[in-house]
């Protein structure tokens, strides 16, 4: 499936769904191996909670505020991470905490655009290591411009 839509663009991966939306000032990219709700929040709350074992959750929020926020500066100083190792993942990073899930969660700047990405795992009888695996294949594919 292959997304498109606010200077965005991802391919994912067979199983995988999401969408790109505009919400408040800047644009916001869901995609999940579940199926997602049109009315969730930007983290994915209500999805989240609706994770089943072996279920991967990822958005992607920029934000936009040039009175507040500066590209490059700050809690967005880091570039964009290309992937992300499993010992990255926890449960002290979740927006909501929940049994047996665990989040990762990074804030940079590229191509001067501010954003933040965000994800959970629910590992289950499926080892994280193969969860992130996949994960890093769908960092891979998103394109920001």
């Amino acid at each position: 499936m292959e997304l498109r839509g606010h200077g965005l663009a991802i391919t994912l991966p067979a199983g995988w769904e999401g969408r790109i939306s505009r919400r408040g000032s800047g644009p916001v990219l869901h995609a999940a191996t579940f199926p997602l709700l049109s009315s969730d929040g930007d983290f994915g709350s209500a999805a989240t909670g609706r994770m089943a074992d072996g279920d991967s959750f990822l958005t992607l929020v920029e934000y936009v505020d040039p009175d507040q926020i500066r590209p490059g500066r700050g809690l967005f100083a880091a570039s964009r991470p290309r992937g992300v190792a499993v010992r990255e993942f926890g449960a002290m990073q979740l927006q909501v905490t929940r049994r047996g899930q665990l989040g990762w969660q990074r804030f940079f700047t590229e191509s001067g655009r501010t954003c933040c990405l965000y994800a959970v795992l629910q590992p289950g009888p499926v080892p994280a290591a193969q969860l992130v695996a996949v994960l890093n294949r769908v960092l891979a594919a998103l394109v920001i411009s």
